[in-house]
């Protein structure tokens, strides 16, 4: 019998340079994930109104089940201080950008609902 699971996509907009650390301790739990370097497009003036203060950044993605999902949210505000001043994080459905063969392709065991 195929287990049905529900997957997320995590994406987690970080200070430069602690991408690979944060896509390091989600990876254990993820069906894949990808750590790439970003420059934003803000204006400076917005940046100093939000504290962020540079644009580089590392864009994180990372496909969870949802059962991973809080574990990963404590690791990244905990350790990362994501969502505390360290950057930001969301998550969409994979069903939503993905149909299901390509699901399908990540947990070939799984049925995806």
């Amino acid at each position: 019998m195929e287990k049905k699971i529900k997957l997320f996509l995590l994406i987690v907009i970080a200070e430069a340079g602690k991408g690979d650390a944060v896509s390091e301790r989600l990876a254990q739990n993820a069906f894949g994930f990808v750590s790439l370097f970003g420059h934003g497009t803000a204006k400076q003036q917005w940046l100093n109104l939000l504290g962020i203060g540079n644009v580089e950044k590392d864009l994180v993605a990372v496909m969870l089940e949802e059962s991973a999902l809080s574990n990963a949210r404590a690791v990244l505000e905990e350790e990362f201080k994501i969502g505390k001043g360290g950057g930001v994080a969301f998550t969409l459905k994979v069903q939503s950008i993905a149909d299901k063969r390509v699901l399908q392709f990540f947990k070939a065991d799984t049925e995806v609902e």
